[in-house]
């Protein structure tokens, strides 16, 4: 009986060992990066999508696409909110061979920044020196006379509109 309350008790101080490492590391993760916590999508954004490209500028305008969006990715890009703290302290204010080596190291990983944007959001690179990234907004269109819930995917400052997703590959394929 003292045995097994011994290899009980064992059992219980490893795995809570095992749990409070696995969290530091996560944290000292978010130190390293700057990142200050995941970043939540608007639930009207999440789902499975569908799209063709639509811009004048677009080569294959018939290869239908998709795209997921989780609470917290964007195609199994990881989202997170950067620490305007650590990046002032850390990327802004330091000199460009610090800048670049905290941009190369960053690259590695699957991380990108995200913020809300109208009632959608926007996913840029972690280091963002230069662009605006990829709007993620959800709209209303009309396909074949009906109003269908949709998502505009834009890039630019003006939000130029790439392509409008739909939740069904029919009205993607249908969407003029």
């Amino acid at each position: 009986m003292r045995k097994r309350y011994l290899f009980l008790m064992s059992l219980v101080a490893f795995v809570s060992i095992f749990f409070v490492g696995m969290q530091s590391q996560n944290v000292y993760a978010a130190s390293q990066y700057g990142i200050a916590r995941k970043y939540t999508t608007p639930k009207a954004t999440r789902g499975t999508w569908y799209y063709r490209e639509t811009d004048k500028f677009s080569s294959d305008k018939k290869t239908i696409y998709t795209l997921k969006i989780t609470a917290h990715t964007a195609n199994k890009d990881k989202l997170y909110v950067p620490s305007q703290k650590f990046f002032k302290e850390n990327v802004y204010n330091v000199s460009s061979k610090k800048r670049n080596a905290f941009i190369k190291k960053v690259m590695k990983k699957n991380i990108y920044a995200a913020y809300n944007f109208k009632k959608g959001f926007n996913v840029n690179n972690w280091v963002n020196l230069a662009g605006d990234g990829v709007y993620y907004i959800p709209v209303t269109r009309t396909v074949k006379g009906k109003k269908v819930k949709a998502l505009k995917i834009a890039t630019g400052a003006d939000q130029h509109a790439s392509a409008y997703a739909f939740k069904t590959k029919a009205l993607a394929k249908a969407a003029k």
